[in-house]
């Protein structure tokens, strides 16, 4: 199977991903809606130490998704 055709079946569905809390280091998973979520941002806490975080999913290498986690303040969570 070429890395277009995985890359395709991958995305339209969901996908556990994981991630490190840019604040406490806590390691948190999320289901994300590869294909509809893709650079939308979405909001989460974390399990740790209950930081509001902001997720964003972009392409990455060799098909891969790429998740941009940024810590963000309660007041922004809602532009």
């Amino acid at each position: 199977m070429d890395i277009i055709m995985e890359k395709e079946i991958k995305m339209h569905g969901e996908s556990s991903l994981e991630y490190m809390c840019p604040h406490c280091g806590a390691i948190n998973t999320c289901q994300i809606g590869i294909l509809k979520e893709m650079y939308i941002e979405q909001f989460d806490a974390c399990v740790g130490c209950k930081k509001h975080l902001s997720l964003t999913p972009a392409d990455g290498i060799g098909g891969r998704v790429n998740l941009v986690i940024d810590a963000v303040e309660s007041d922004n969570r809602y532009r």
